[in-house]
């Protein structure tokens, strides 16, 4: 199986924490992740929406982040809201180099920020959550990959070049990078629409791609889901008319 990246890829009002509380803290299951690495270039795809833990449409967010300093890229999977927190401790806290030193420090440094939310936001047993981490070795100057799964204490996991998903679908044979991404995503979709409410990861909003190469990152839209604006209709209609929260 292989794939290639295509040479074509390159580069409302909003509401205060305390009328939109879960804005800013605990969502539910969410997220479609979608990413190739080989030596020279990163390419990841993410959706965008977050849902409450019952499932409803709560606002459309950034489920990856460009760290420039370190020449990488943050996503994750699981309960959301959780990278946004990892996010600002990696911007202000962590003093490293690049990935590889920050890939021996992160594990301690997630579990203290991890043991944190849960206690806060009163996290469910057996509710997870998984940090990506894609970027140039200060050592190699090639690119390395790490995952960092809190049902596994955070330890670091180098992952070998190529094609992950999460959750599952069909890798296409040949693939061709970002156009397989939609397909891919769709049936994401549609195979999380046969399980359980309860056991579900949300996949929606529109479908974001970053591409990392030595120079920098370029990110851009694919386009929204055929539902988008259902979503937007009933993420707003939480709000009154003069932004309060229902």
């Amino acid at each position: 199986m292989g794939g290639k990246v295509c040479s074509k890829i390159s580069g409302k009002p909003a509401f205060c924490k305390k009328r939109c509380p879960n804005r800013f803290g605990y969502r539910g299951s969410m997220s479609s992740l979608i990413f190739h690495t080989e030596q020279e270039q990163a390419v990841i795809a993410t959706d965008t929406l977050a849902v409450s833990p019952g499932g409803h449409p709560i606002s459309l967010t950034s489920k990856a982040f460009h760290v420039p300093h370190l020449r990488m890229l943050i996503a994750g999977t699981g309960c959301g809201g959780f990278l946004d927190r990892w996010l600002c401790y990696l911007n202000s806290r962590m003093i490293v180099p690049g990935i590889d030193t920050l890939a021996v420090h992160a594990p301690a440094a997630l579990k203290t920020l991890w043991d944190s939310y849960c206690a806060e936001y009163k996290i469910p047993e057996g509710r997870t959550t998984t940090v990506y981490h894609f970027g140039f070795s200060e050592a190699s100057d090639t690119i390395k990959s790490y995952a960092f799964r809190s049902e596994n204490g955070f330890v670091n996991e180098e992952r070998p070049y190529g094609i992950g998903v999460k959750p599952e679908c069909t890798v296409p044979e040949n693939y061709n990078l970002p156009d397989a991404f939609r397909p891919m995503m769709d049936e994401q979709r549609s195979i999380q629409r046969q399980r359980p409410a309860e056991d579900r990861i949300y996949i929606g909003g529109e479908i974001i791609v970053h591409h990392l190469v030595k120079a920098g990152c370029s990110t851009f839209s694919m386009g929204p889901f055929e539902d988008f604006i259902d979503d937007v209709k009933a993420i707003y209609s939480r709000f009154g008319p003069d932004g309060s929260h229902s």
